[in-house]
């Protein structure tokens, strides 16, 4: 557990980096934006190509991939629980960030240094399906709650041109075909992968305010214990059923814990769905997550 408190606690200082240089005004109020949105259309999609390069669609692969698919699909059905009585802005930014799983820039690094370097393949198959939901279909739900109401043809519009989307749908056709690019350009991919978590962890750190109002902080402290009770049941089911070996077990238990995805926090900007309430909610659940695998995988799972 010594690695996995080292990977938390380096997050965390890298966040209330972000949090304190945008206090001293080394950053501007909204420079934060900027950054997500350079995370969603250059570092994403170098991250799922660098990811992918080695994946294999074996049986179990695709089985892991439709199962976390699921469990995103199961959390955007379920935050509709949530929904009667908000605004439309709140509904926006309530589906975004129910949905959305931090599996690229937390899920990754936590499963290597929880379970060791064999259970990061098993993770990469879970980014895959997250990916679908986090990226296709969170998209559709924020477009349900535009300022023009319903907006079907734009969340076609950016299904189809998504940088995201568009590098998931190469890797998994290259894992498919055999068929990969040219070695250059995955260096390109991983150099740009590695400012992944600390230009996620400082453009969070600068998005955090702790000046909600009061309906935005009542809708963040009730999304939370929903999500976490929705990922323990997952977790609890998996481990029942006992249909995977031991560590894939291990890997979707961590999975159904992970916090908020902060590629999310990107969409809110965007939108304009609380993007401060969506910076709160990630954070906190970063902190619940914490002290969930703390708990679960130092005291509660049996060693493998």
């Amino acid at each position: 557990m010594t690695s996995v408190n080292s990977v938390f606690l380096l997050l965390g200082a890298v966040i209330l980096t972000g949090y304190l240089l945008k206090a001293r005004g080394v950053f501007k109020e909204n420079d934060y934006k900027l950054f997500f949105k350079l995370i969603v259309t250059l570092v994403i999609p170098c991250l799922i190509l660098t990811n992918f390069k080695t994946v294999v669609l074996t049986p179990e692969y695709l089985s892991i991939f439709a199962l976390s698919c699921a469990f995103g699909l199961l959390l955007s059905a379920v935050v509709y629980l949530l929904l009667p009585g908000k605004t439309r802005r709140q509904k926006g930014m309530a589906v975004l960030n129910f949905a959305g799983i931090n599996v690229g820039f937390l899920g990754i690094p936590v499963a290597e240094a929880l379970l060791g370097a064999e259970a990061t393949p098993i993770m990469v198959a879970v980014h895959g399906g997250n990916a679908v939901t986090l990226y296709a279909i969170c998209v559709i739900h924020a477009q349900l709650y535009t300022e023009q109401g319903a907006d079907w043809k734009g969340a076609a519009k950016r299904l189809v041109t998504s940088p995201v989307l568009l590098s998931l749908a190469t890797a998994l056709l290259m894992a498919a075909t055999g068929i990969h690019l040219p070695e250059f350009c995955y260096t390109f991919t991983s150099t740009i992968t590695k400012i992944n978590t600390p230009l996620s962890m400082l453009a969070l750190g600068m998005a955090l305010d702790f000046k909600l109002e009061a309906d935005e902080k009542k809708l963040v402290w009730t999304m939370l214990p929903l999500r976490y009770l929705v990922g323990g049941a997952c977790a609890l089911l998996v481990w029942w059923l006992g249909i995977y070996p031991p560590l894939t077990t291990r890997v979707l238990i961590l999975f159904f814990l992970l916090p908020g995805a902060i590629n999310c926090i990107a969409y809110c900007v965007e939108y304009d769905f609380h993007p401060k309430a969506a910076a709160m909610f990630n954070n906190v659940s970063n902190l619940i997550t914490f002290v969930l695998v703390w708990l679960v995988f130092g005291f509660l799972l049996p060693p493998m």
